[in-house]
């Protein structure tokens, strides 16, 4: 996909490019709706979604307790 290869060629890694996708698609959710979207493992989600917020393309907000994650656009 050319998306994916901008995403890449701004020095995203594969994880978060297919977390990245995930929000867009998925919209505002939990990191358990990231896992099963994906299929990616439970701790390397978690890691991603940390480096994707440090670089402004994720966000989030707690919502009854839990973290929604969304994507930037």
């Amino acid at each position: 996909m050319e998306t994916e290869k901008i995403l890449e060629e701004i020095g995203l890694t594969k994880n978060e490019i297919k977390i990245y996708l995930a929000l867009l698609k998925l919209g505002t959710v939990t990191s358990w709706s990231v896992i099963k979207e994906t299929g990616i493992h439970t701790s390397k989600v978690y890691d991603s979604l940390q480096r994707l917020i440090d670089k402004g393309l994720v966000s989030y907000v707690v919502i009854s307790n839990v973290k929604n994650f969304s994507a930037a656009s």
